[in-house]
């Protein structure tokens, strides 16, 4: 199948995915969406600064770390499985701060 064919296939409303979360815990959440079959495509960002409700990540001397951000496009079900996952992350890395973001999307 091309490539064109392929977006057409996928047009129409998807649910967009922010997780924004701690790189120390991204091999977890790539290990949990393997396991899920989810988060097979996505776009990753790395080496992002910011502050929320856990420590600021600025990647400084007084803030060495930084996060991790991953956008991704999926289904109403994937969606859920997805957060799912975040869900069992932040209890078990209750001080890392994973922030989760979702919103209707339309591809076109």
């Amino acid at each position: 199948m091309g490539y064109l064919e392929n977006i057409k296939i996928h047009a129409g409303v998807q649910k967009r995915v922010e997780i924004i979360f701690s790189q120390a815990v991204e091999e977890d959440f790539i290990a949990e969406f393997k396991e899920n079959g989810v988060g097979a495509k996505y776009t990753k960002l790395a080496n992002v600064m910011g502050a929320g409700f856990s420590n600021p990540r600025l990647g400084d001397a007084i803030w060495p770390q930084l996060n991790m951000m991953y956008i991704i496009y999926c289904s109403e079900e994937d969606c859920g499985k997805i957060i799912a996952i975040v869900e069992k992350l932040r209890e078990k890395y209750m001080g890392e701060g994973i922030a989760c973001f979702v919103s209707e999307s339309t591809e076109v």
